[in-house]
């Protein structure tokens, strides 16, 4: 082997080098004495030296300040889940050392959590006086939660600001370019468009590319037609920033205003027009199966002719003052007689009035359209403004990735350009100052350093673990000598999830905050009448018992699930409540069902039991729940409305010794059976609504579904009244209420997922915002799913299963699911169809009712409908049905049929005999319906 050879060899044999790993940046060691010293010197700490507890007390006290070897320390009992855990023995900080502290508990390695998260976390270790303000003001002032932004420090945009309504036709122009589109015949993908800013009229050319020679082209077309502007406004695009684009401009005397960055608002009106050109543009090649550049003039056309809603005209009447002859004025005129000409002084004359006067009601209207978009969009505004020099970051693209942005900074305010607009220093970046919309900049805050902390230099940081490390054995060897008092600290609410009934009866002024000082001072006197109502912990009733009927079963046993050591601890804190609350006992019995822990929208766990085997054998409980539309209909008409739950409603209904026996559960840590009806059991909705129905029975003003109770009536003492009745019916059964969930007096409150009070029914905003968001389904399950929400409110869609059959007819046996242009649209407008649902009139029972029916090609439908004070007839509720197998029938046998559905389906409302309605001929199968109705 020569030696080259050889020295291939080692380099092949030797070991890469090996690279640092990335550990945590840990404090070194510091000296005890010098933190005693730093806590003796400290003057806020002063006070809790002088309650120092003597050391004979030290071990029975269940809270207080104690001195360990000069160390002071506090001893805290914490509470969660109203169980109380072994006590806590925390490091009393002093001021130099609590920026280091706050650092170790949030940043670097800690992951940069909240103040709730970073204040828990700090609290089994260390306290010093204010604790949380100074925890709040820290993760405020952290430079790297302002720069990645929480999903809860949402800012709230600025209040809007209209443009100004019309000016002279022509004089103000916006332009944009759109693509890229797919290539049309002559390779064009992309478009620029043009819009006048008073009459609205648009123009859209295509182009094979958006350089400025193709832009300024294009542009030139337009001009030569309508004149030269006065102002363009473009976006911040390379093509209209262009050195050329500037000098063709500034040969034409047109002055160029350049849009806010990343605003797309500030060209409102050509942007919405985009969507709208897209709309036509993709429905003009889905029906003709043609390029959308032959399209393009006619759909422009098709455009100019329709109503702008802001301005109330079509562009066509504000530009040209007549009716521009369309394919329907074609068609027209081929059915009518040709009109006399008319003279030229005349159409002069009557040409000129009409155009003053539709450019004076089109300011009008639009001035109308923008007052009540500003009502609208100032409902979540909120005023902001910076001075200059204040310190801001900014909502920037991503270099590289024009489409993607994060907050950077922070900057500099150096001007205020206008309201909304300001120009930020960015060093930085490429251009070194930046015009910046105020919605996309936020106040940056700047932290000041603790006084004394730069002292101490890289010797202090030692001082986290140094005391964490101290800590166990002085906790040892407290925990060792006892102390079992169950005394909470003030701190301890603070992370609780929801208040206790004691801690919110303090509270009741923010709960009666809607009410006068008057009505409030009666509903609180009201409250405080019915003290056992409102304990801590649920009661158990006298007046029923449930019971599980399995027959002669086998007994079921079940192995426990095995889950994350994080559950399973969450499984232990509930299985400690339940045993110290009485909810629970240790159980020998010969059943066992496992128990999960389901997800809760606050991102708490729910404790939950699988019965699912059990329920299966499980005799069923008839008993009915109430229909939930005949709930909401009685509850809509009243003027106040409360609402009240019942706090763990099912924990208040004892088991039966069968019933123990049969729901044991089992756990990693043992088997236990319920001595109260838990959730998840067949029978158990039954079982509560026959005893809510047996506690509320004969009261009048008063709805319950489950542990849903409302109240409601048309005058004030009379809705106190029964409060009143319901709140001694409810101490007589040894029930107990939430108070957190509770609201007293309210004009609308949401009830069984329904907005009701006031006369009005409508759906709940943030249902229907998740409808709206709802993404294009792509499997049946997801179909499913979308169906379900929206079906939920079908009442207040007309012609709901007309609308949706496309969606409908994919979810049936066999058919392969192939979502096609029809189902999109279908979709579309049944969000459509959510979105713009009328509020309906909650029925009144004693007034009458009309009914229009309608049918179709596809199914029928009916609305109800009743007069309000005004005579105005207002819908109280839709109906739609849809059977494929009756599509067959004439169009007088489909409206019949559609006349005894909506007779079916709103006879609880109407009332009275039907069958008077229906007594007159029907062709074929229609007297079969007659006879049938009248049997019914």
């Amino acid at each position: 082997m020569n030696r080259a050879s050889g020295t291939e060899v080692l380099e092949k044999n030797r070991k890469p080098d090996l690279q640092p790993i990335v550990l945590p940046d840990l404090p070194s060691s510091l000296s005890f004495s010098d933190f005693v010293v730093a806590q003796k010197e400290d003057s806020t700490l002063s006070e809790l030296f002088a309650g120092v507890l003597p050391v004979e007390e030290r071990h029975s006290a269940a809270r207080g300040y104690f001195v360990q070897d000069g160390l002071l320390v506090r001893k805290w009992m914490p509470q969660i889940n109203d169980v109380l855990e072994d006590p806590v023995f925390q490091i009393v900080v002093p001021v130099k050392f609590r920026d280091l502290i706050l650092q170790t508990a949030h940043g670097d390695i800690a992951g940069h959590l909240g103040v709730r998260k970073t204040y828990d976390r700090l609290m089994k270790y260390f306290y010093w006086p204010c604790l949380k303000k100074d925890v709040a003001c820290f993760i405020k002032t952290c430079h790297t939660c302002q720069l990645t932004g929480k999903p809860n420090q949402v800012i709230k945009p600025a209040p809007l600001y209209p443009i100004p309504a019309l000016g002279k036709p022509f004089e103000y122009l916006l332009i944009d370019c759109v693509g890229p589109l797919p290539p049309s015949k002559s390779g064009c993908v992309y478009l620029l468009t043009v819009m006048c800013q008073a009459t609205r009229y648009p123009a859209a050319y295509a182009l094979r590319t958006i350089s400025t020679k193709s832009v300024v082209k294009a542009l030139s077309q337009f001009i030569s037609i309508f004149g030269i502007p006065q102002i363009i406004q473009s976006d911040r695009g390379s093509n209209f920033t262009s050195r050329m684009f500037s000098e063709v401009l500034e040969q034409l005397h047109v002055k160029h205003q350049l849009s806010s960055a990343y605003h797309a608002q500030s060209q409102g009106s050509l942007e919405r027009f985009h969507q709208t050109l897209k709309s036509l543009l993709r429905g003009y090649c889905v029906q003709l199966s043609k390029d959308w550049e032959e399209g393009l003039p006619w759909l422009l056309l098709a455009a100019r002719e329709v109503t702008q809603e802001s301005t109330g005209f079509s562009p066509n009447d504000l530009v040209f003052g007549h009716r521009v002859r369309g394919p329907l004025a074609v068609l027209q005129d081929k059915l009518k007689c040709p009109e006399s000409p008319t003279n030229l002084l005349e159409y002069v004359n009557g040409f000129r009035r009409k155009l003053f006067l539709a450019c004076e009601m089109a300011v009008e209207n639009l001035t109308k359209a923008q007052k009540k978009m500003k009502s609208w969009y100032d409902r979540r505004a909120e005023p902001r403004i910076f001075s200059l020099g204040d310190q801001v970051l900014a909502l920037l693209p991503i270099a590289g990735s024009p489409f993607l942005a994060k907050y950077a900074g922070p900057y500099t305010v150096v001007r205020q350009v206008s309201d909304l607009n300001y120009l930020v220093s960015t060093p930085d970046r490429r251009r070194t100052t930046q015009l910046c919309h105020i919605n996309l900049l936020k106040p940056y805050y700047s932290r000041s350093p603790v006084s004394g902390a730069a002292e101490t230099g890289d010797q202090v940081k030692s001082v986290a673990l140094a005391a964490v490390a101290g800590i166990s054995s002085f906790s040892s060897h407290m925990v060792a000598a006892g102390g079992d008092e169950d005394v909470v600290s003030p701190d301890d609410c603070v992370l609780q999830p929801r208040l206790k009934n004691s801690e919110k009866l303090s509270e009741l002024d923010t709960l009666l905050g809607h009410l006068s000082k008057e009505r409030a001072l009666e509903v609180e006197s009201l409250i405080f009448n019915f003290p056992a109502l409102f304990s801590d912990t649920p009661s158990c009733t006298h007046l029923i018992q449930h019971d599980i009927d399995v027959g002669d079963t086998e007994p079921i046993r079940q192995r426990f699930y095995r889950v994350s050591f994080e559950k399973q601890q969450h499984l232990e804190t509930e299985v400690k409540y339940l045993l110290n609350n009485g909810l629970a006992e240790p159980s020998y019995s010969s059943w066992a069902s496992p128990c999960i822990l389901v997800s809760k929208p606050d991102g708490t766990y729910r404790f939950c039991t699988d019965y699912r085997k059990l329920n299966n054998i499980t005799k069923p409980d008839s008993f009915p729940l109430p229909r939930v539309e005949d709930c909401v209909d009685r509850v809509g008409s009243a003027r106040f409305v409360s609402k009240f739950d019942l706090l763990k409603g099912y924990y208040q209904v004892p088991l039966t010794p069968r019933a123990q026996e049969v729901s044991a559960f089992i756990t990693p840590s043992g088997l236990y059976s319920y001595s109260v009806m838990s959730f998840g059991l067949r029978n158990a909705p039954a079982t509560f609504q026959r005893l809510m129905n047996r506690v509320v029975s004969g009261l009048q003003g008063c709805a319950v579904y489950l542990d849903d109770v409302v109240v409601y009536s048309d005058g004030w003492s009379e809705h106190l009244e029964r409060i009143q009745a319901l709140f001694t019916r409810l101490v007589e059964a040894r029930l107990t209420v939430n108070l957190a969930k509770c609201e007293f007096a309210q004009a609308t409150v949401v009830y069984l997922g329904k907005v009701v009070g006031q006369g009005q029914v409508r759906p709940v905003h943030a249902k229907v915002v998740a409808i709206d968001n709802f993404p294009v389904p792509a499997t049946k399950p997801e179909l499913r799913r979308f169906l379900g929400m929206v079906g939920y409110y079908r009442g207040f869609c007309a012609n709901f299963s007309t609308v949706v059959a496309p969606l409908t007819d994919l979810l049936k046996g066999r058919i392969k699911f192939d979502w096609t242009a029809i189902c999109q649209a279908a979709f579309e407008n049944v969000k459509l169809l959510l979105t713009s649902a009328p509020v309906l009139m909650a029925p009144r029972m004693d007034q009458s009712f009309q009914m229009q029916v309608d049918a179709s090609h596809v199914g029928a439908g009916a609305v109800l409908l009743q007069r309000d004070e005004p005579d105005v007839d207002r819908p109280v509720c839709f109906f739609s049905k849809f059977n494929r197998y009756q599509l067959n029938y004439s169009t007088i046998e489909k409206e019949t049929l559609a006349l005894i559905w909506g007779l079916q389906h709103f006879v609880y409302l109407s009332g009275g005999s039907l069958s008077s309605l229906l007594k007159f001929g029907f062709p074929g199968s229609g007297t079969c319906w007659s006879l049938e109705f009248e049997g019914g």
